[in-house]
C-alpha cells in the first residue's frame, strides 16, 4: 500500500503537469495548477490560463462540477489571499468546505506569503506543505525571483561550436545547431516577457527575435494555440544612441523594428530617466548619467531594473560576446543555456565569450551544471548561477 506522502507526490506531479500549460500565457502570474482529489478519484482539474481569468483552484473547482466538499486539493503555488483581478482562492477553498490542501511552493509574493495557508489553517482544514517544492519553485523561477526583487530573472542562451565558436571568421553562422535546437530556442523565447540584445547584433545579424509559431515543438504548441502566442518585447542595449543617430535611416528597414514591441535603452547626460515615443510600437528610455559606468556604458542591472519596474519577469538574453560578457561578470545571469553542436569552427573563428583570464582560478566567472540533454545532434548544457542552485538545495535539504 502507497504511503500518504507518495499519494500527494504523485498527484502534485500532475498538477503540476497542468500548470506548466500556462507558462506561455499567464505572464504577469505565475503559472498554476490545482486537482482535486476525493476517495482515491481524481474529481476536478484546471490551471491558471491568464492573468484576469480565474486562478487554477476556481477553474478545477468548475471541472468538479462546483462539488470539491471533503476532498483534498493539490495545488502548486501557496492559495492567493488578497483581492487582486479576482478574489482570494484561500476563502473559496474554505467557503468549499475542503477537507485537506497539499502545496507545493510558498508564494514569496508580499501580498500572499504564508496568509493564504494561514486562512486554511485558521478555518480547521489540514494543510500539507512543501510538498515537490523543488520542482514547482523552479517552473515559476522567473515569477519568485521578480516578485520578491526588483530585477527580473535572467536567462542567458548561446549556440556554439564543440570548441567554443560561434561564427566562422567572417561571420557566417547559419546553422551551427540543428533544427531541433533551434525549435527549443522558439519555445524559450516564448516563455520569456523579453529579449535582450545589442546594437552591434542588430546592424550585424539584422535579427527578428520573434516566436514562430509553426517552429515551436508540437510539445509546445498542444499548450499553446497561434492567436494566443505573446511575443517577447525586443530591448536593444544602445548606450552610444547610434540607432537614433547614425543608423537613424535604417531604423524602420530593420527587422526587430519591423511589427513587435520594441525598447531602445539609451544613454542621456540628463539627471532623470526619460522616456519617448519613437513610433506605434517603438519606445526609448534614456538612463542618466548615473546609470552609466566608466566607460560610458549602460549599468546593465539599472536596465534590469528598468524592466522590473514594467512588470518585465523573465528576460532572455541573445548577442554577441561582449553584451554576453557584460552580463556574466556582472554576475546578472541566473541561468545559462548552452546549445552545443559536435562541430569544430576552428581556430580562426568568433569565440562565443571572449572574458579576460583571471590571475587565479578562484576568481574564473563559474556557475553550475543543472542538467545536460542530447537534442538530436547537439548538446543542450543548462548552467544555474550559485545562488540559484543554493536555493534549490536547500528545497532538497527540506525533504
Amino acid at each position: 500500500m502507497l504511503k500518504q506522502s507518495e499519494i500527494d507526490r504523485y498527484y502534485m506531479a500532475r498538477a503540476l503537469k497542468l500548470a506548466s500549460r500556462g507558462l506561455y500565457t499567464t505572464y504577469p502570474n505565475p503559472a498554476v495548477g490545482c486537482i482535486f482529489v476525493r476517495q482515491g478519484r481524481i474529481i476536478g482539474a484546471g490551471w491558471h490560463h491568464k492573468a484576469g481569468q480565474p486562478h487554477a483552484e476556481i477553474m478545477a473547482i468548475a471541472n468538479a462540477g462546483g462539488d470539491v466538499k471533503g476532498a483534498t486539493a493539490y495545488v502548486t503555488l501557496e492559495p492567493c489571499s488578497h483581492f487582486g483581478r479576482t478574489p482570494p482562492c484561500a476563502l473559496r477553498l474554505v467557503h468549499e468546505q475542503v477537507a485537506r490542501v497539499v502545496v507545493a511552493a510558498g508564494d514569496p509574493n508580499p501580498k500572499v506569503s504564508g496568509r493564504g495557508i494561514e486562512i486554511l489553517r485558521q478555518a480547521g482544514i489540514e494543510v500539507t506543505e512543501h510538498v515537490l517544492e523543488k520542482e514547482a519553485w523552479f517552473l515559476n523561477r522567473a515569477f519568485m525571483k521578480s516578485i520578491a526583487g526588483s530585477t527580473p530573472f535572467v536567462t542567458l542562451k548561446v549556440a556554439m561550436g564543440i570548441d567554443c565558436g560561434t561564427a566562422l571568421e567572417d561571420g557566417q553562422s547559419k546553422w551551427i545547431t540543428d533544427e531541433r535546437s533551434r525549435h527549443d530556442v522558439q519555445k524559450l523565447r516564448a516563455q520569456c516577457d523579453a529579449v535582450i540584445t545589442s546594437l552591434a547584433t542588430v546592424i550585424a545579424d539584422d535579427p527578428r527575435y520573434s516566436v514562430r509559431y509553426d517552429e515551436l515543438p508540437r510539445s509546445a504548441r498542444m499548450k499553446v494555440g497561434r492567436h494566443e502566442l505573446r511575443q517577447p518585447l525586443k530591448v536593444i542595449i544602445d548606450s552610444r544612441n547610434l540607432l537614433l543617430s547614425a543608423y537613424a535611416s535604417k531604423l524602420e528597414e530593420l527587422k526587430i523594428f519591423s511589427a513587435d514591441h520594441a525598447l531602445l535603452c539609451c544613454a542621456s547626460s540628463c539627471d532623470d530617466l526619460s522616456e519617448k515615443k519613437l513610433n506605434d510600437h517603438t519606445d526609448a528610455v534614456f538612463f542618466p548619467k548615473d546609470a552609466l559606468d566608466k566607460d560610458g556604458h549602460l549599468n546593465l542591472n539599472k536596465v534590469l531594473e528598468y524592466l522590473g519596474s514594467r512588470q518585465i519577469r523573465h528576460v532572455l538574453v541573445e548577442a554577441g560576446p561582449r553584451l554576453a560578457d557584460a552580463f556574466l561578470k556582472q554576475d546578472l545571469v541566473d541561468e545559462l543555456l548552452i546549445y552545443e553542436a559536435p562541430k569544430f569552427l576552428g581556430k580562426t573563428s568568433r569565440r562565443v565569450f571572449a572574458l579576460e583570464s583571471p590571475k587565479i582560478l578562484d576568481n574564473a566567472v563559474s556557475m553550475e551544471v543543472y542538467k545536460v540533454r542530447k537534442l538530436s545532434h547537439d548538446l543542450k548544457i543548462h548552467l544555474l548561477s550559485h545562488d540559484l542552485a543554493s536555493k534549490l538545495k536547500a528545497f532538497e535539504e527540506r525533504k
